[in-house]
């Protein structure tokens, strides 16, 4: 049994500043740091990025298949308006072509067609390409006609140039003009061996087949639906998030915080919670070892009424028996016998425990420690260099108490006795029971002061007296033949003031 002296503890208060608002503040950051929290965040952040990758996969995949659609379009309209222009012109149907092309662009109204030469002046605009065609033909082959407005501008965009470059391009780009959208291709007119008859050999590019398609309600549509897909991407992450996020709650969370909640509660000494959870999974595994483990502690915090604190101690600091200095304290009731025969069994134990729990209050508050209750008695021992000092101060405490308070414990009073000196401490017993607690001179001395100590009157041995100093009076010395000693023992009484 070693004995576990109390510690008188402060502990300092600090003002708080603005003490709602910082215990505001620590209740949000609680919620910031919970597991509840970062599993959700977690949830909507791997939903955002899966569902969003895809959305925007989607999405790029659209676009990019709307602008390969539109080129294969505009580039085949060219090449069919190619083929058609090189029909015309090769027979020598100029005219025909001239107007083939208009008649299309008249045709659609969201698709212009226009034919342009190799420096960007439209075809057919004034009469150089008749006039060139009939000086290579070396005859007047077409007749020129009368231009009847002013010579238009020329067609300069930098992607003309790539058309009428070197090598020639098909060229496909968009351009957005007075809030609407287009797709513009340009389909270069190459000046192949069977055209140069007319139109020369100096050249690669005889024109420019411009196509331009007015795609601005396409891309409204799809602006539209991409809008449409992103609220329905912000709604499926939502829902994804609040039914994952209320599976795992009560999978895992809901669990988890019961489980917290049951250990906090047992921490602050209370072994009466339990973890009510059917599943079968690692969560539930968890659930009932917590409730076998709390029942463990319960039995076991029970079990600690029984058993002293220096047993408790001794099996984490070690239970080889050693010789120590202490000052053991036994009081006794007095009358005790004849008060049973003359009371009821349940008023006897009823009285005797307000008794005990009085005494093991007043014991503890001194800083001793009770080694076991025998009956009626109480053992107990004090450790320390003030050891006697708080053993004369709970016994004076006690006698006190019973001449005070008569009453409450139906008249009951006790004899107490003490000694100090050397003694063993150590486990006692066998391998199937028992005990660790003390044995030595002192205890039987004391022991043997308590039996002889009249109700109401506190004996110590000679070597208490001195240990405890002159902070208490006592009467004697006396001399008293205990049992077990051959000669009179020097003995005091304590005197208690009521």
């Amino acid at each position: 049994m070693s004995v576990v002296q109390d510690e008188r503890r402060c502990t300092s208060l600090v003002p708080i500043v603005n003490g709602p608002y910082n215990q505001m503040m620590s209740e949000k950051g609680k919620r910031f740091r919970s597991l509840t929290f970062t599993v959700n965040l977690v949830l909507v952040l791997a939903l955002a990025a899966g569902v969003g990758l895809v959305m925007a996969s989607f999405t790029l995949s659209l676009l990019s298949s709307r602008d390969l659609l539109t080129r294969s379009n505009l580039l085949q309209q060219g090449n069919i308006i190619y083929a058609s222009i090189a029909n015309f012109m090769l027979p020598g149907n100029a005219p025909l072509a001239v107007k083939f092309v208009g008649q299309i662009s008249l045709s659609s109204p969201e698709s212009t067609i226009s034919l342009y030469r190799r420096d960007g002046v439209p075809a057919f605009s004034d009469n150089t390409t008749i006039d060139r065609v009939n000086s290579n033909l070396k005859q007047m082959k077409f007749i020129s006609r009368p231009i009847l407005v002013p010579q238009p501008a020329r067609l300069a965009t930098p992607r003309f140039k790539e058309a009428t470059g070197n090598p020639p391009l098909e060229v496909f780009f968009r351009e957005d003009q007075g809030g609407r959208t287009f797709f513009r291709a340009y389909r270069p007119l190459i000046n192949l061996p069977k055209c140069s008859v007319c139109h020369g050999a100096d050249h690669t590019v005889r024109g420019v087949i411009d196509i331009r398609s007015d795609v601005t309600a396409i891309i409204r549509t799809q602006n539209l639906t991409i809008a449409g897909g992103a609220g329905g991407f912000l709604i499926v992450v939502g829902l994804l998030a609040f039914f994952l996020g209320s599976f795992l709650r009560a999978i895992v969370l809901s669990p988890i915080r019961a489980i917290g909640s049951l250990c906090a509660k047992v921490t602050s000494g209370s072994f009466e919670g339990r973890i009510e959870l059917r599943s079968r999974n690692e969560i539930g595994d968890l659930a009932r070892t917590v409730n076998q483990m709390v029942g463990g502690l319960r039995e076991r915090f029970e079990l600690t009424k029984y058993v002293s604190r220096g047993t408790i101690g001794a099996l984490t600091e070690g239970q080889k028996p050693i010789r120590v200095q202490r000052t053991m304290l036994f009081t006794d009731v007095r009358g005790f016998t004849a008060y049973t025969e003359n009371h009821d069994p349940e008023r006897v134990v009823e009285a005797l425990n307000r008794l005990l729990e009085k005494q093991s209050e007043i014991i503890h508050e001194w800083g001793g420690d009770i080694d076991k209750f025998v009956g009626d008695e109480v053992v107990s021992v004090f450790a320390g260099e003030d050891a006697a000092t708080r053993a004369c101060n709970a016994a004076r405490d006690i006698v006190r108490l019973c001449a005070m308070r008569p009453m409450d414990f139906d008249g009951l009073a006790v004899g107490v006795g003490m000694a100090s000196g050397s003694i063993i401490q150590g486990m006692i017993g066998s391998d199937l029971r028992a005990d660790f607690t003390v044995i030595g001179d002192s205890v039987n001395i004391a022991s043997r002061l308590c039996s002889i100590a009249k109700a109401g009157q506190a004996i110590v041995s000679d070597g208490t007296k001195m240990a405890a100093g002159g902070d208490f009076s006592f009467k004697g010395p006396f001399g008293a033949k205990l049992k077990g000693k051959a000669a009179p023992q020097r003995v005091w009484i304590l005197e208690v003031k009521v």
